[in-house]
């Protein structure tokens, strides 16, 4: 139970991060396959006549280094990790928690242009973080941010070549993760909408009440 529930706030945090960090910023903080074909078309703009829409090359790329960065530090700190409680894992969804929620004072900030790149690079930063700290829950083929890979894991579990009712269970797992990806950034799309540069608050308070959970 301690482990769904970890990874079902974890999943609804992302999507609602990466929606108001899409559509308030231009960019996205936990969906790195579209921070890459956002940073490719940036590269390629300049070369195409006409290029419909102006792309950034400094956010996507910011979000992508960050958020490595961040399951890279997550990664080296877990490393065997094994005890009960696990305190190492506590350290780094508390410094999670406190990124995010310095991320949203930053975004309550970001009417100036120039601090759009430091709350890009905390939120990108956070959500390494928290996947490094997902994956590491157990859960076979789920991720709360890799949501193409979630799609793809639940299909082979529905319709592989040799389905099992353990793998069934497991597809169910996976299609419930990608619909709390989507109903988090449905309520990151409101959010925005109701509360504009306040919106990663409610992400912030979700993270952090997270730590006990661990």
């Amino acid at each position: 139970m301690r482990t769904l529930v970890l990874l079902s706030m974890f999943t609804l945090a992302a999507g609602y991060s990466d929606a108001v960090a899409f559509f308030g910023l231009g960019v996205f903080t936990a969906n790195m396959t579209g921070n890459t074909v956002l940073l490719a078309g940036a590269l390629a703009a300049p070369f195409v006549p006409h290029f419909p829409g102006m792309l950034r090359l400094d956010l996507p790329a910011i979000s992508i280094v960050c958020f490595s960065l961040g399951a890279a530090l997550a990664a080296i700190v877990l490393r065997r990790e094994t005890g009960r409680p696990p305190v190492r894992t506590m350290a780094v969804a508390a410094l999670g928690a406190a990124l995010l929620v310095a991320a949203a004072l930053v975004f309550s900030r970001t009417a100036g242009a120039r601090l759009i790149p430091l709350c890009v690079a905390l939120l990108s930063t956070v959500m390494g973080l928290q996947s490094v700290i997902a994956m590491r829950a157990g859960v076979p083929g789920i991720s709360t941010t890799f949501v193409t890979g979630t799609i793809v894991t639940a299909i082979l579990d529905f319709f592989g070549s040799t389905p099992r009712p353990e793998k069934r269970g497991e597809g169910v797992s996976n299609a419930l993760t990608w619909a709390l990806y989507l109903a988090g950034a449905f309520a990151g799309t409101l959010g925005l909408g109701e509360l504009g540069n306040r919106a990663l608050w409610p992400a912030a308070v979700v993270v952090a009440l997270l730590i006990p959970v661990l």
